[in-house]
Order: C-alpha cells, then structure tokens, then sequence
C-alpha cells in the first residue's frame, strides 16, 4: 500500500501536560531537551523503531536494521503563542501530517513526532506519525504508554541524558545497538496459522472470482467507486466526556456488547438512511492479535507481544443484508433529524450491536485458526494483488477500530503532584484507497474522555455524507448514554 500510495500515515495524538516547573517559558530549553531524551530512550526499548525497510518495490522487502538515527530527521517542534488559534493549529498538523509519505526508508525509520506546544495552556500535543509497514495501530498506543513512562522517569530521576538537543549541538544522533536478537518476529513466524480446506477456498474465491462472471453481492459498497487520485485525506472528531463514557460503557455490558459493536450498529443505522439506494452494507473490525499471541516462547523468551510495536493486527468483516437493511429504513422513515432514537429502533441497534461482538469474540475464541494471517503467504505478488483490488468493486463501506483505554498517569507516578500525564488521546489513519470508504476511530483516555474521528478519502465520499454520519454518532452516542 506504500509503495502503491494507498495508504499513507497513520496517527496517535496525545495531549500532555509536564509538571508545573517545566511548563514555565523559561523552561522551555529544559523541557525540549528532557522531552527528546525520553523520546530517544522509547527508541532504545522498541527495535522496530531502528529499522528500515529494503526492497520496498520488491515482491520481498525487509526490514534493516540501522546503525543510527539523528532525531533532527523525526522529531518537529512547533510552538504556539496565542492559544485561541491552537485547535486550527492542531487541525491543519493533523492534516499535513496524515497525507506526507516517507522517503528514504532504507536510512531512515518510516515514523516522525511533531510536537505542538501550547504556551498558554502550558500543554504538549504529541502527534506520534508511522508508516503503517513498520506497525500497527496498537503500536501507536505502547509508543505513548512507553514515552510517559521515560518522561517522568527522566524528570524524576538524575540520569545522563542519551542526546543532546541544544541548538548548536552535534549529539542530536542516537547510536543504535545490535537489535537483531530482539526484533519482534512476524506473527506466521511466532506461531502456527493453522486453516481447514473450506475457509482457504471461500477466502480464495472471493478474492480472485471474475466480477464479470460473478458480479459483486448486494453488500458491496458500489456508492464509493475506488480511484487512486486525487489522494487527500479529509477527516472530522468529537469528544465524549467522562461521566458519558461510563454510561455508555455500562450500557453496553447491559445489552451484552460492546462501544465497538455499538458504533458499527449506528453506523449501520445512520448510512442506511442516508444511501436509501444502497440495499446491503459490509463493514470491518480490526483487532489486535496480542490478546492471542503466547508471549516468553521457547524461541523467543524475551518477547511480551503486548509491550511490543510490530504489526499484531488482523481484521473481521460484518455483512448486514437487505432484510436487515429495510427493516431499518422502515422504523427510521418517521423519524425527524433531530429526533431522539424510537425505542423499536434502538432495540435493533443493541441487537445488531450485540451480533457484532458475537462475531468478534468467536474469531478472538478461534484463536490462530482460519485467520487470514494464514493464507497470506498463498498470495505470491503483494503489488500486483493490491494493483488488482484497485480495479474491483469495493467491498467495505465502513472500518470501526478502537485502541481501547490509555492510561494517561504513569504507573509509577500515580498519585504525584509532580509529574508528566495525558489527558486527551486521538486515532486516525490516512485514507486506504481500495479498503472502506469511511474509517471511524475510537480512543480513550482512562476516567477522562473518549475521542471519536472519521477520515475518507476527498472526492470520494462526499462531505456532507460524513458529516452527517459524524452528527449522528454524536447526538446517539448521548441518547444512548442517557
């Protein structure tokens, strides 16, 4: 998909806060350098964050590992003095950022920190940016767990710094060790993928079925035709505070189900009104293989997936038929814009909601098995398979990922005045040409609030399509929760 240009960044942003003494303007020198030798040490404990990638446009690229890193090449600092305009300031990094692809990747890491310091509010946002080949979404999470951590360890702590980030410094670059031993292994390689004999058929046919012969089902998203250019990514958040949170949550183990099930069924409900043409939608769910992968094996003793950045990720799909797609349409036609959610509608939302955790809780209950790790090595040419998806219908006409909770106090630290801490956590990828066409990513910070972002790909979807799907999921959201 790099190589392609299918896919471009994706982005973990994190809003810290250091301690009062740090946060002063003239602390500022402290607080960069403090802050770059935290970053340097999350390089040191994460081997995939020293490599490169060789071969790239190969049918075998790899990763090589590096003998060093300068840090002027990834990290970016950018300081605002007038905080009424930081959230445009905010809006227009995330933007640059999510469309900028990644050069020189046999030298260089494919991954960049830009940090927008607000002054005034005496606060950091902390975008953490990747090359998605490097690792996964998870990834972008332990990346932030792990630089809390070393920031108030580095504040706390008397410790040599590992860099030296002064203007007229010549120490901005890392020397490297020999990760080789270290290097987290791919998941085929970590453990067996077995498949029975029908899930490799079904899986095959539906990737390599003529469309001519066997025209594309009535789930498939033919209202979001895929086109390579213009690529700009567009993209639109919202926020839902703590006390709503916990209401949400707590509604869904009511209903047996979960914020992700819940968001795929209002996603569900809100396109299925506004496409009243379309008759049949497919969806998908990323999820993290670290719940499923052993950890200390044998072969690798040192490895716990769950600390580890790599790609752990596999994906399931959702398929919601006309039948259930009518039924919708007609509990939905009475129901003004502004309107709460009709009790008949809302009970096949947490039906819906609760099929969708069913699902993803038999393929975590599956294990290894029939994953579609496990036919991946069946695919001989990965350029000219994606090459090929770009000429197909497009199946997916929506993706639901969720990281999960952040704690945003270090662990260490809990408790303490003086320390570093996060308070606002945000998800987004980059628009992925031939996969759905609208990304919904959901992200919390532990007792604090819950970010929610949608990004598709401009010319596309159209506008006015997310944002009305982005202003139904947040007036539901409340309903729900209330």
């Amino acid at each position: 998909m790099h190589t392609l240009d299918q896919y471009r960044s994706t982005i973990v942003a994190c809003r810290y806060f250091p301690q009062p003494l740090l946060a002063r303007p003239e602390s500022l020198a402290i607080l960069k350098a403090q802050f770059c030798d935290a970053l340097a040490r999350v390089v040191l404990a994460q081997p995939h964050l020293q490599t490169g990638i060789t071969g790239e446009n190969s049918k075998n690229p790899a990763f090589v590992l590096l003998e060093h890193i300068d840090l002027r090449n990834h990290v970016q600092w950018i300081t605002v003095d007038d905080s009424s305009h930081f959230q445009q300031h905010y809006l227009d990094t995330m933007q640059g950022q999510l469309d900028s692809r990644y050069d020189n990747l046999s030298t260089q890491p494919g991954w960049r920190v830009v940090v927008l310091h607000d002054m005034g509010a005496e606060a950091l946002e902390v975008f953490y940016v990747w090359n998605h080949p490097h690792h996964d979404g998870s990834s972008g999470k332990i990346f932030h767990q792990y630089l809390l951590r070393y920031l108030n360890e580095v504040t706390s702590q008397d410790k040599e710094p590992i860099v030296e980030i002064s203007e007229h410094s010549d120490k901005w670059t890392l020397d490297l060790p020999d990760c080789s031993d270290t290097l987290p292994p791919n998941p085929e390689i970590l453990t067996s993928w077995p498949v029975s004999p029908g899930f490799v058929l079904s899986e095959l046919w539906k990737g390599l079925k003529p469309e001519w012969i066997f025209p594309p089902g009535n789930t498939h998203a033919r209202w979001a035709p895929i086109q390579a250019s213009p690529y700009q990514t567009r993209f639109r958040n919202f926020t839902v505070d703590s006390d709503l949170v916990t209401k949400l949550v707590g509604a869904c183990r009511l209903q047996q189900t979960t914020l992700t099930g819940l968001v795929q069924a209002l996603c569900l409900v809100s396109l299925s009104t506004a496409l009243p043409d379309v008759s049949g939608f497919a969806s998908r769910t990323p999820y993290d293989l670290r719940n499923i992968l052993p950890s200390n094996t044998k072969q690798y003793p040192w490895l716990q997936p769950k600390e580890s950045m790599c790609n752990y990720v596999s994906v399931l799909d959702h398929e919601f038929d006309p039948k259930l797609v009518n039924m919708i349409r007609s509990h939905m036609s009475a129901m003004s814009s502004d309107s709460k959610l009709p009790a008949n509608v809302l009970d096949m939302i947490w039906s819906v909601s609760a099929r969708v955790r069913r699902e993803i809780q038999a393929r975590l209950d599956s294990g290894t098995r029939n994953d579609l790790i496990g036919i991946m090595k069946l695919c001989p040419d990965w350029n000219s398979q994606q090459q090929n998806e770009m000429r197909r219908t497009r199946y997916l006409s929506w993706l639901v990922t969720n990281l999960g909770v952040l704690d945003g106090e270090s662990s260490a630290n809990a408790g303490k005045e003086e320390t570093w801490s996060l308070r606002r956590a945000e998800l987004i990828l980059s628009a992925e040409t031939p996969s759905a066409a609208l990304s919904v990513s959901i992200m919390t910070v532990k007792s604090r609030e819950m970010c929610v972002t949608c990004s598709w790909q401009d010319c596309v979807v159209d506008a006015e399509l997310s944002e009305r799907l982005m202003g139904d999921l947040e007036r539901w959201l409340k309903d729900v929760g209330s």
